[in-house]
């Protein structure tokens, strides 16, 4: 009942324009600098780790430019509630479609490596209205079951299959016979040390999940790192950028990073990424 309640509540709220709904995530970055400091310690490590040649200034003002977008997204989160497919089709464009629709038409499986940039949540949606795609995608639970259960009635309200990590290995298993596109998002730290592979990624050792390479080798998959990229405020693009099938995290890795050097703003600095 809660979580029905809560749901009705965020998706009226949804409803109001988007541009009005900016000037509550402008008053929220007000807030955030003088009151609520959200991750901000953490936010101020990560940048001072992985982008070490940035001035004080430069530093100061790339944090603020950080928090900007980031409470933009979380109104783009909110937004997604009442957003149908067309709202998302022309927010966001996808580049080089034909890439991923010549391998579904081909029947084969295919590994879409992404990440904490941008809007991903507007990327999984996005992606999951391409034709005939039959996307699936690893994730965490959260710890609040009523927001979990509303973010995942949203992430699959076009069709997309949510799989918890826990449960990843056995799905893979039962589709290993049937063509499907498999979407990792990949530049979070892995639960344990064992479970990752270390890279030199932002001039750190950088622990990387490895599940979207097992899986790709598995299935002998075609694998793509999805390269979204900030157009304007609510506008993105998605290039979608052939992995070959050796080193295919340490090519992820690479590739986020020429991204992320490109626009940092719109990484999500405040994981504590290198705490392992």
């Amino acid at each position: 009942m809660k979580v029905k309640l809560v749901y009705i509540l965020l998706f009226f709220l949804s409803k109001i324009p988007i541009q009005i709904l900016y000037i509550t995530s402008h008053i929220l970055q007000i807030l955030n600098k003088g009151i609520i400091k959200y991750r901000l310690n953490i936010t101020q490590k990560n940048l001072t780790l992985g982008l070490s040649k940035l001035t004080s200034k430069k530093r100061k003002d790339l944090i603020n430019q950080f928090y900007h977008h980031f409470f933009n997204v979380i109104i783009e989160i909110l937004k997604s509630i009442s957003f149908n497919k067309k709202h998302i089709i022309s927010r966001v464009n996808i580049k080089n479609k034909s890439a991923i629709e010549n391998v579904i038409k081909d029947k084969k499986p295919i590994v879409l490596i992404g990440s904490h940039y941008g809007n991903w949540e507007w990327l999984l949606l996005r992606i999951g209205l391409i034709n005939n795609i039959n996307l699936s995608a690893v994730y965490r639970p959260l710890s609040n079951t009523i927001f979990d259960k509303i973010l995942f009635k949203t992430r699959t309200k076009f069709g997309a299959e949510l799989v918890p990590l826990k449960k990843w290995k056995y799905f893979i298993l039962n589709k290993r016979n049937k063509p499907q596109t498999f979407l990792f998002i990949s530049d979070q730290v892995p639960d344990k040390k064992e479970h990752g592979i270390r890279i030199n990624f932002l001039n750190q050792s950088t622990l990387f999940h490895e599940g979207a390479e097992k899986t790709a080798k598995l299935l002998n998959a075609e694998v793509f790192y999805v390269d979204m990229t900030v157009e304007r405020k609510g506008y993105y693009n998605i290039e979608f950028k052939k992995i070959k099938s050796k080193n295919i995290t340490e090519q992820y890795a690479n590739l986020l990073e020429k991204t992320i050097q490109k626009k940092p703003m719109a990484w999500l600095w405040s994981h504590n990424r290198w705490k392992r």
